[in-house]
């Protein structure tokens, strides 16, 4: 009541008061203009360089562990503020139990409420855990600050647009646990003691010889010169191992997508991929899911440098069901790329005509193909000599049945 009259009624006292001759009257309205225009000045200017921090230590996480999540108010200015509050968004998964929060106004998140206070050039800190129960990419914010005048009638707010990510990785197992031998899980792997060409560095041309393949052809330099030029490559001895993930897992996009199967696909890709780094091969990743708020599937090339793994990791934390195109045509597109002799490892619960057509031509240009199946389907027939292996483990198990 007071907020929204404060000014009328200092008015109409002040003048009564001179109207009808009453000092005590006008020394009330002045008083009422006096203490509410200095709240109200407070309150506008409460949140005048007050410096709102959110920051972790570290924002990628492994199912099971936590986030430590940090706040921090700053308040650099000498008007005090007797009261001050933070409201933050955290995903519903991440809240912890124990702070029992309510729904917040983003989708799938929680209100996390925090009040202080700070004097002239003063700062507040605290902080949380967050649980990481499940894979995924998750957002913290916006926040929104809320403080007033000393008084408690007029107050002000400001919403900190700023927003924050958390990756949880995918859950990783030993490939004995997924049913796959410990020794040479992909067989005999050929390149590891071979010297193979690396199309990632080109290094010169020489004329076309019988049994060079099309994608060797350089057909800029033929037509300069009229003499069919193949091109060369720099030899490498680096074996590449590239982990090409299918994440449909229904024939039509329209029908949705299976979630438990969905998961355990992606968590035996990262297995796969962790499994070949610390094995000392250069690995990458094929995906034809996205990023959240990205328009194209996922490549990452392969690479031995100490945060691959992390990067590969970190796409498969983020990766949406949602397919930009099938996993043949993103094969067919990045095909060229992939040094010959490379190891292909599909993770798959699908296999339609176009996927096999492209794993059976890598197979014929050179590349040791290899299928992990999630689900116990024959696809002899349309793999030909393209070996499957069928993935087996108590999780798996549970989501195909």
């Amino acid at each position: 009541m007071l907020r929204d009259s404060w000014l009328p009624i200092g008015i109409v006292l002040v003048v009564g008061g001179i109207v009808f001759e009453l000092s005590p009257a006008v020394a009330l309205g002045l008083f009422v203009l006096l203490a509410g225009g200095l709240a109200r000045a407070w309150a506008t200017r409460s949140l005048d360089k007050v410096e709102f921090e959110r920051y972790m230590p570290e924002s990628r996480a492994f199912p099971g562990e936590e986030i430590n999540l940090n706040y921090r108010l700053t308040n650099r200015k000498l008007i005090p503020l007797p009261r001050i509050e933070m409201r933050d968004q955290l995903p519903e998964l991440l809240s912890p139990q124990e702070l029992d929060l309510p729904p917040g106004s983003a989708a799938r998140a929680n209100a996390y409420t925090h009040a202080t206070h700070l004097g002239w050039y003063e700062r507040a800190t605290w902080a949380i855990d967050l649980p990481c129960p499940q894979r995924g990419y998750y957002r913290l914010g916006p926040a929104r600050l809320q403080s007033g005048d000393g008084f408690g009638i007029f107050s002000s707010q400001r919403d900190e647009v700023h927003i924050d990510g958390i990756v949880v990785y995918p859950r990783t197992v030993p490939l004995t646990e997924l049913g796959l031998p410990a020794a040479r899980p992909f067989g005999d792997v050929r390149g590891r003691e071979r010297i193979f060409e690396d199309p990632m560095r080109f290094a010169g041309l020489r004329e076309y010889q019988p049994g060079d393949s099309l994608r060797r052809i350089d057909w800029k330099a033929t037509a300069r010169s009229g003499v069919m030029q193949s091109r060369v490559y720099e030899p490498s001895s680096t074996h590449h191992f590239i982990v090409a993930l299918n994440v449909d897992t229904l024939e039509h996009s329209w029908q949705g997508f299976l979630p438990e199967v969905f998961e355990n696909t992606i968590s035996a890709a990262a297995s796969v991929a962790r499994w070949a780094y610390e094995d000392r091969q250069a690995v990458g990743l094929v995906a034809n899911g996205s990023l959240p708020e990205a328009d194209r599937p996922i490549v990452i090339p392969p690479g031995r440098s100490p945060e691959q793994l992390s990067r590969v990791l970190e796409a498969l934390g983020g990766i949406a069901p949602m397919t930009l195109q099938s996993l043949g045509e993103l094969l067919d597109r990045e095909s060229h790329r992939l040094p010959l002799g490379s190891t292909l490892a599909v993770v798959t619960a699908l296999m339609t005509e176009e996927l096999a057509a492209s794993l059976r031509r890598l197979r014929d240009e050179g590349q040791q193909v290899n299928v992990l199946s999630m689900v116990d389907q024959n696809w002899s027939d349309l793999l030909g000599r393209v070996p499957v292996q069928r993935l087996r483990h108590p999780a798996f198990e549970e989501a195909v049945r």
